[in-house]
């Protein structure tokens, strides 16, 4: 899976969840993205909501098929929506590779 698709699924999910965070463009077709989504701290800039942590959690263990051990979105190593981006893509990696598979 591509970042760039992990991304606007990533941002989508979370703007519908956490309702201080911007909604994401009705296009992606343009990346200078109006606000800095990637570089965006969660907590507590967006939330100090424990729940609304694990809610967005459980969104994307479902939506990418994968889980979040020891460490939550909004935790210490994942910050900003970037750092999200950035484990779920390796998290995404490392199942490919399990299977086989280079990339879908």
């Amino acid at each position: 899976m591509e970042r760039k698709r992990i991304r606007e699924e990533v941002i989508e999910i979370m703007a519908y969840k956490l309702h201080k965070l911007p909604s994401p463009p009705p296009s992606w077709e343009d990346d200078e993205d109006e606000f800095d989504y990637d570089g965006q701290v969660l907590r507590p800039e967006i939330t100090d909501n424990h729940l609304d942590i694990a809610e967005v959690a459980m969104d994307l263990e479902d939506a990418f098929g994968i889980n979040f051990e020891d460490v939550l979105p909004g935790d210490a190593g994942m910050e900003s929506i970037g750092k999200v981006v950035d484990f779920i893509e390796v998290q995404i990696s490392k199942t490919l590779a399990k299977a086989g598979r280079k990339d879908e």
